[in-house]
């Protein structure tokens, strides 16, 4: 309920409004001067005051003016009689909220109450929207103050480096992990270190260009560049990098970027590596000691023949036991040579290589063997097939092992014995040279090994290097080799070298 205040010097009119406003469910309380008005505004502080301008002591005016001092808050309706416009002008100038005339009508006592009463309401609303908006400012204030500190937070315990320069390469982040990784201060990176200066020579360039580039992520992302950071002491330190351009209104203005140490990685692959490595010499030892002492019982079985022969005068069964020593010598002699061929390093011969002439040559020294075993021994080479270069013995090697290997994939069983050398050139990008045999193919189970040093699957005619020398030498040539194969339909070998381009 709302409180008035009414002020007359007149009794009558005090009772007259006390009982209209009564009656239309407001508290009033009543004064009889402005002394007394007073007392009861700071006292009892009501919502509205309805105040005659002319009384006696203390005039309308001049409690118009203390009210507004003593409380703004608080609407003013101004009582006047007729000729005193001025009055009325000079009250609205003070901030009174309403006048109206002797006889007061209750029309227009209503209206100017009305309008005191959204005064009001107007206040209490603005203040309160004017609450929450301070409320939600501090809230919006608070909200980006814990994003800040987070993010903070967040760049600055990262384990890995964070580094932010502008255009100029002047560096204005710099973050915990960034110092683990260099060596430098926060303070001594962003106070005049340059960000070339955290390269090896010409890296930093090399970085800034990739940036540029399609190569890693595109245009203004690098996305996974492995490459090298120069520490403070001057160790080069293995990292890999991703950054992203900075832009502002749609201009470059910076660079960040994420730096991950990759020591330990480095470190734990070399350890894998060495311990591959010597593995699988372990496991190569035990190949060749195991081929080796097969060729040694070949051997001590045909010396014991030749000597119980020789014993005996058995010319027959001396032949027999030296055509085993003599058999297992070469063999043991081809396991020493391919075995010499297999562990030499990388030729260092660079000639050009003409892929067809040497197939040519290859199948003309086997045609008779072919013949022979009743194979059908096919080519069909490409005309003016590009040159590549390396080792054209090594090559030799490569290709004769191959057709070798074709001629030597039949069983009694084969049907059609046919070996076809083919060479193409395979979408413009590789010169391609096919073996393909329709022998016994290749059994599921040993496709996983057929390039693995000294396995074989034909006992002890072979040595179990044949196709490993060949994909050593393929590999060396700058070439890659795979196959695909049905068991009892045949196998293909594909040998494919990137086509020269300039050269």
């Amino acid at each position: 309920m709302q409180r008035i205040l009414v002020v007359d010097d007149e009794e009558s009119t005090r009772d007259l409004l006390s009982l209209t406003l009564q009656s239309d469910g407001y508290e009033v309380v009543c004064a009889e001067d402005g002394f007394s008005a007073m007392e009861i505004c700071k006292n009892h502080s009501p919502h509205i005051v309805l105040t005659d301008i002319k009384m006696p002591g203390m005039d309308g005016i001049e409690l118009l003016r203390r009210i507004k001092h003593l409380n703004p808050d608080i609407e003013v309706i101004m009582i006047t009689g007729h000729g005193q416009l001025e009055l009325a002008i000079q009250a609205l100038q003070l901030d009174a909220s309403d006048f109206i005339n002797k006889p007061i009508s209750d029309q227009a006592l209503s209206v100017a109450l009305r309008r005191a009463k959204q005064k009001i309401w107007m206040r209490e609303k603005l203040r309160e929207y004017t609450e929450n908006l301070e409320c939600m400012l501090k809230q919006a204030t608070d909200e980006i103050r814990k994003r800040y500190d987070f993010e903070h937070r967040l760049i600055h315990t990262s384990m890995d480096g964070i580094i932010a320069n502008d255009r100029e390469g002047n560096i204005i982040l710099f973050n915990e992990g960034a110092s683990r990784i260099y060596g430098y201060s926060r303070e001594e990176a962003i106070c005049g270190l340059k960000v070339t200066s955290l390269y090896p020579e010409g890296e930093a360039r090399r970085v800034k260009k990739l940036i540029y580039s399609q190569e890693y992520g595109g245009p203004g992302y690098l996305v996974n560049y492995e490459t090298t950071a120069r520490t403070k002491d001057g160790r080069l330190v293995p990292i890999l990098l991703s950054a992203a351009l900075l832009y502002e209104d749609g201009e470059e203005v910076g660079t960040v970027g994420y730096f991950k140490d990759l020591t330990e990685v480095k470190e734990l692959q070399a350890r894998l590596l060495e311990q591959t490595r010597l593995a699988a010499m372990g496991e190569a030892m035990a190949e060749v000691a195991h081929g080796v002492k097969n060729i040694l019982y070949g051997m001590k079985l045909g010396a014991y023949m030749v000597e119980k022969a020789l014993s005996h005068g058995e010319r027959e069964r001396l032949e027999k036991g030296w055509h085993m020593v003599r058999k297992n010598i070469e063999r043991i002699a081809r396991l020493s040579l391919e075995m010499l061929d297999y562990a030499r390093g990388k030729s260092r011969r660079r000639e050009a290589i003409s892929i067809n002439d040497i197939i040519k040559d290859v199948l003309q020294s086997l045609e008779k063997q072919a013949q022979g075993e009743g194979i059908l021994l096919q080519r069909e080479l490409a005309r003016e097939l590009p040159f590549i270069f390396g080792d054209s013995e090594a090559f030799h090697s490569c290709v004769l092992n191959l057709i070798t290997n074709a001629l030597e994939s039949f069983g009694e069983e084969s049907v059609e014995k046919r070996v076809t050398v083919r060479t193409l050139i395979q979408e413009n990008r590789w010169i391609c040279v096919e073996v393909e045999d329709t022998g016994r193919g290749i059994p599921i189970e040993v496709q996983e090994k057929i390039f693995r040093p000294l396995f074989t699957t034909k006992g002890a005619r072979g040595t179990g290097l044949g196709l490993a020398i060949v994909q050593k030498i393929v590999h060396e040539l700058g070439g890659v080799v795979d196959f695909h194969t049905t068991p009892g339909h045949g196998t293909t070998f594909n040998l494919r070298f990137p086509l020269p381009t300039g050269e």
